[in-house]
C-alpha cells in the first residue's frame, strides 16, 4: 500500500497579529521618549524655589539677590534662612554650565545671600563664566583645587565656616575675597590670579590653622588692608607683580610665625600701621621699589622680626615703627632707608645689622641729629667692623668728615671692647687716647703741652747747673730746656749746656723719662699726621 506523503504546513501570521506588534512597538518607543523628556523636565522641576529663581536670573543676566528678592505684593520671596538654601550639586552644575536646559547669560552667575550646607567639590572644574557669590555662607568643606575660572571669581563678604581649599586655583581676571570670613583652615597655595587679588578686611579667624598663600602668583595688586589674621599666615615665595597692600592689617597670633620669606613684589609693599603680635620674617623678600612700614608695630619680645637679606630697590621707610623685640637686618639691602622716630629694642644683643647696605640712610629729620642716632644704633647692633665702615663711607659721601671720623673711632672702640685682649688691648687704648686712631692727631698735643709745662715747673733755675762749671755763665730758660729735652731729632743746644744739679736725684731720673716720652709721643703725632696710623 502506498503511503501518501505528509504536507508541510507553513504558519502565516494573521493581519491582527501584525497590527498588535506595530501598535506595541510604537507605544514602547513613545513611552521611552516620554520618560526621557520627563526626566529632563524633572531635573529642572526638582529645583527648589530659590534654585529655580536663580536659574531664571542667571539666564536673564541679572543678579540673584536672595536677601532682597520680593514677591509681587512686596513681601520677601525668601524670608527664612531655609528658603535660601542651595544644594551643592546644583551650584556645581550651575557654575560649570552643565545644568540641563540652562544656558547662562554672558554676565555670568551672581548670587547674593545663599546658604550651602553640603560639601562643594569643584576640583579641576572648568568654570568659564564670571562668578560672584556675595555674602553667601558655606557650612561644609569647599574645594576649588586646581579649578579654573575663565573670568572673575568673587566671594565678597561670604563666610566659610570650615575648611576652604583653593590650592592651585587659576583665575583669568580678578579674585575678590574682600570682607570674607574664613573660620577654618584656608589655602591659596600655588594659586594663579591674572588680575587683582582682593582680601581687604578679610578675617582669617582660626587660631590653630594656617592661612596659606605660599607660592601664590598675582598678576597685579594684592590687597590685604585691614585684614585680620588670628592664626599664622604664610606668604613664602608669593609673587605680586605690582603692589602688596597690608596697611593696618592685624596679625594677632602671639606664638606662630607670620612668614613673608622670599616674597617678591614688583613695585611697592605697604605695611603702614600694621600690627604683628607674633614672630615675623621678611627674610629674603625682594621689593623692587618701595617698602612702607610707617607706624608698624612688632610686638613679639622673644623672636621679634627678621629682615635678613631683604632687598628694597629704591626707598624703605620705618618711620615711627615700634620694635619691642629682636630686629635682624643682617645683609639687607636698601636704596634709601628712613628710620626716623623708630623705637628700637634697648638690649644690644637684640639689634643686628652686620652686612646691611644702603645708598642713603636717615634716622632723624635733621641731618646732624640723624648722624648721632645712627651712631647710637651702630653701638646697639651686634658688632662687626662693616657696620661702622659703611657709616663712615656714607658720612664721607655727604661731606661730613668729622662724623666719619667719629664712626671710625666708635668702630675701633667696639673692636677693643669685644675682640682685643692683653697687649693688643693696651695698644688700642694708647692709640685712642693719644691720636684718636690717627683721626685726631691733635689729641697727642695735649700730653705734649702738659709734659713741656711740667718740665718748666720741675726744671727751675735753682735746681739746674752748667754741664761744665768752667763755662761762662749764661742765661737759663726753663721753657727752652724742657722743650729741647722733649723734642726728638731737634737739638736746641740747651741740653748740652744745662743739667740738673747733682743733689737733684729725682730730677735727674725724670729728665730721662721726659726725653723718652718725647720719643714716644712726637713720632705718634707725625705718624697720625701723615696717615700711617689708621
Amino acid at each position: 500500500m502506498k503511503r501518501t506523503p505528509r504536507s508541510v504546513v507553513v504558519a502565516t501570521p494573521c493581519i491582527s497579529e501584525i497590527c498588535f506588534l506595530a501598535i506595541f512597538s510604537t507605544a514602547f518607543l513613545t513611552t521611552i521618549s516620554s520618560l526621557a523628556a520627563t526626566e529632563a523636565q524633572t531635573n529642572v522641576g526638582e529645583l527648589n524655589p530659590a534654585e529655580q529663581w536663580i536659574v531664571a536670573q542667571a539666564t536673564a543676566g541679572d543678579v540673584a539677590d536672595l536677601d532682597a528678592a520680593l514677591n509681587t505684593d512686596n513681601t520677601k520671596k525668601f524670608p527664612e534662612e531655609k528658603d535660601r538654601k542651595l544644594r551643592a550639586h546644583f551650584l556645581e552644575d550651575l557654575l560649570m554650565g552643565t545644568l540641563p536646559s540652562v544656558k547662562l547669560h554672558r554676565h555670568g552667575v551672581k548670587i547674593i545671600g545663599a546658604i550651602i550646607d553640603e560639601p562643594i567639590d569643584l576640583k579641576n572644574a572648568q568654570i568659564r563664566c564670571e562668578v560672584r557669590l556675595v555674602s553667601c555662607r558655606f557650612s561644609s568643606r569647599v574645594s576649588f583645587v586646581n579649578a579654573t575660572f575663565g573670568r572673575t571669581a568673587g566671594f565678597t563678604g561670604s563666610v566659610f565656616t570650615t575648611d576652604a581649599d583653593f590650592y592651585g586655583m587659576k583665575v583669568g581676571n580678578d579674585a575678590d575675597f574682600s570682607k570674607t570670613v574664613f573660620e577654618g583652615w584656608v589655602t591659596f597655595r600655588a594659586a594663579n590670579i591674572v588680575g587683582v587679588f582682593f582680601a581687604a578686611q578679610a578675617q582669617f579667624m582660626n587660631k590653630e590653622k594656617m592661612a596659606n598663600f605660599e607660592g601664590i602668583k598675582v598678576g597685579s595688586d594684592g590687597f590685604f588692608s585691614n585684614a585680620v589674621f588670628e592664626g599664622t599666615a604664610d606668604f613664602v615665595v608669593g609673587n605680586f607683580l605690582r603692589s602688596f597692600y597690608a596697611d593696618e592689617a592685624q596679625f594677632r597670633n602671639k606664638e606662630k610665625l607670620v612668614d613673608f620669606e622670599a616674597m617678591k613684589v614688583g613695585f611697592a609693599a605697604f605695611f603702614s600701621k600694621t600690627v604683628f603680635e607674633g614672630p615675623t620674617s621678611f627674610s629674603g623678600a625682594d621689593i623692587v621699589t618701595e617698602l612702607d612700614m610707617t607706624g608698624a608695630k612688632f610686638q613679639n619680645k622673644q623672636t621679634g622680626v627678621n629682615f635678613e637679606s631683604m632687598k628694597v630697590g629704591t626707598y624703605a621707610t620705618l618711620n615711627d615703627a615700634v620694635f619691642e623685640g629682636p630686629v635682624n637686618l643682617r645683609t639687607a639691602e636698601f636704596g634709601r632707608l628712613d628710620l626716623s622716630s623708630a623705637v628700637w629694642p634697648k638690649v644690644t644683643a637684640q639689634f643686628s645689622m652686620p652686612g646691611m647696605s644702603y645708598k642713603s640712610i636717615r634716622a632723624a629729620p635733621i641731618e646732624p641729629e640723624s648722624h648721632k642716632v645712627l651712631l647710637k644704633l651702630a653701638d646697639q647692633s651686634a658688632y662687626t667692623a662693616d657696620v661702622y665702615s659703611k657709616l663712615e663711607e656714607f658720612f664721607l659721601r655727604q661731606g661730613y668728615r668729622d662724623d666719619a671720623d667719629r664712626a671710625f673711632i666708635a668702630g675701633k672702640r667696639r673692636e677693643r671692647k669685644e675682640n682685643l685682649h692683653g697687649l693688643g688691648w693696651l695698644r688700642s687704648c694708647l692709640l685712642d687716647w693719644l691720636v684718636g686712631y690717627g683721626r685726631r692727631p691733635w689729641q697727642a698735643g695735649i700730653p705734649c703741652v702738659v709734659l713741656v709745662a711740667l718740665g718748666c715747673v720741675l726744671f727751675s733755675p735753682n735746681k739746674m747747673e752748667l754741664q761744665r762749671p768752667e763755662d761762662t755763665p749764661r742765661v737759663y730758660s726753663r721753657f727752652w730746656y724742657s722743650l729741647g729735652l722733649f723734642l726728638p731729632f731737634v737739638d736746641l743746644q740747651v741740653g748740652k749746656v744745662w743739667k740738673p744739679r747733682a743733689d737733684q736725684t729725682f730730677l735727674r731720673n725724670y729728665m730721662r723719662v721726659h726725653i723718652l716720652l718725647g720719643w714716644i709721643l712726637i713720632p705718634l703725632v707725625l705718624a697720625a699726621l701723615t696717615g700711617l696710623i689708621k
